[in-house]
């Protein structure tokens, strides 16, 4: 038997799940350890133990998991934390969360987002999550680029363009799917939040131009998105103004020249020392001193200390020995964001990606935007004019395209609309965590469109 069949057959036959009573698990061990002894392989025998040990943990809930660092380039790494389906995991779709940043972990949204967990901040523990998005998908949350929360950037093996960041991401599901065989061909979602605005849209096309057969690419989930940066700087004022946290004349004579001139830089291909400044002084005309801001950048409506309250504790957290160990990325310092992977790629901030939603949508992939409607830093104006001006063959149907409410529950939760293949939904009372501030919203959103279904929910893509 080749070692792939072998590893085939632990995959599919160990994975000892909640349910199984103490009876059959010692009955099934003692089965595939007595076919590893007949073909002499004493090696796999610890393996599968390890494997069966191994996939539960009572400090991770009943959640089945596994772990892994996967080697890029010579000395770097991507870590990433997968979770199996809650209901079918040897049928259900595999989905991928990357967070934005650049730099930020995609460990925040396994406690504080679409993850099987929240965090306890009173003891440390960790609760279920009912509205994970591991209910009816094989989640996968990655630290990437390399650098970010658990990976390491080895030898100051940084990323430094997006190109990097899709060959590395190839170059990592690669060893994913070594390490899990069993997701070779299942339909493949790649989703995020934020600066996953360049990452899913640029590794999706280079996904699709690869033609890998082990890569099942079925969709794109964007959440307030940072796609187009030309398009959305300016809209800053118009979202300011809208929501009275400018007067008339700071958006007319402030906000609004400067936010179009730097627009404009961008659109010429200005060196980036010229147009960056421009554009930081016309947001921060708007939002005030960065240590002092007159509002909550990624929800207006929320004041005082617990604006970010979701997130306190995981620092502490994930830099528990305990939980490292348990993760396998003992004496790693964690942190939810990295400067240096932010700064490595800031020649990329500014880049549009629409072009690579088009590209994606016009090769028959599904791709779904959605923006929580009290995000100012990737707020909804700009996203649905980037939307909008995107050049596809579908353009002008969706220019025509009119909102109609999006339902949850009943009640509604938000505006779609919707052309071929693409959908554009605002969230209502949501800020730039749809995941956090409207979990019920996203879980309904997402599982429609793994499901094959529009958020319309009647109708096939």
């Amino acid at each position: 038997m080749y070692i792939h069949q072998i590893l085939n057959l632990l995959i599919n036959n160990i994975k000892i799940r909640k349910g199984i009573n103490q009876f059959i698990r010692k009955q099934y061990i003692k089965d595939l350890i007595q076919q590893l002894l007949k073909m002499k392989q004493t090696i796999l025998i610890l393996l599968a133990l390890s494997c069966v040990l191994g996939t539960q943990n009572p400090l991770f809930l009943n959640e089945t998991y596994t772990t892994g660092l996967i080697t890029i380039k010579k000395s770097s790494d991507i870590f990433y934390w997968h979770f199996e389906s809650r209901s079918n995991p040897s049928e259900d779709p595999i989905a991928f969360w990357l967070a934005g940043g650049p730099g930020a972990s995609s460990m925040i949204s396994v406690l504080a987002g679409n993850g099987p967990y929240r965090l306890n901040q009173q003891d440390q523990t960790l609760e279920t999550n009912i509205y994970a998005w591991n209910n009816q998908a094989n989640m996968v949350f990655v630290d990437q680029p390399v650098g970010t929360g658990f990976s390491n950037a080895g030898n100051g093996e940084l990323t430094k363009s997006e190109s990097e960041v899709e060959e590395d991401f190839y170059q990592f599901l690669l060893g994913f799917f070594e390490q899990n065989p069993q997701y070779i061909g299942r339909p493949l979602y790649l989703t995020g939040v934020s600066y996953a605005g360049h990452f899913v849209p640029a590794i999706g096309a280079s996904l699709i131009k690869k033609k890998d057969p082990k890569i099942n690419l079925q969709g794109l989930a964007i959440g307030n998105g940072w796609v187009d940066p030309q398009i959305q700087y300016p809209s800053y004022g118009e979202f300011a103004f809208k929501n009275n946290l400018i007067s008339s004349y700071e958006y007319n004579l402030v906000a609004k020249p400067t936010l179009s001139n730097c627009s404009k830089l961008i659109a010429k291909k200005a060196p980036y020392k010229i147009f960056k400044p421009i554009c930081m002084r016309g947001m921060y005309d708007i939002v005030g001193n960065e240590e002092n801001p007159k509002f909550d950048v990624y929800n207006v409506k929320c004041t005082g200390p617990d604006c970010e309250s979701a997130f306190n504790g995981l620092s502490d957290y994930f830099n528990r020995a305990d939980v490292q160990a348990a993760l396998g990325v003992s004496g790693r310092n964690w942190q939810i964001e990295s400067d240096p992977v932010y700064d490595a790629l800031e020649y990329d901030y500014d880049l549009s990606y629409a072009q690579d939603v088009a590209f994606v949508l016009e090769s028959g992939i599904k791709v779904l935007v959605y923006y929580g409607d009290l995000d100012f830093i990737c707020n909804y104006i700009g996203g649905l004019q980037w939307a909008e001006n995107m050049n596809w063959s579908m353009q002008k149907d969706f220019q025509n395209a009119e909102f109609q409410d999006y339902l949850v529950d009943g009640k509604v939760g938000g505006q779609f609309k919707s052309a071929g293949k693409f959908s554009f939904l605002t969230v209502n009372q949501s800020g730039h965590m749809v995941t956090v501030d409207q979990p019920a919203l996203a879980l309904q959103m997402f599982n429609q469109f793994i499901s094959n279904q529009n958020i319309r929910n009647k109708d096939q893509y």
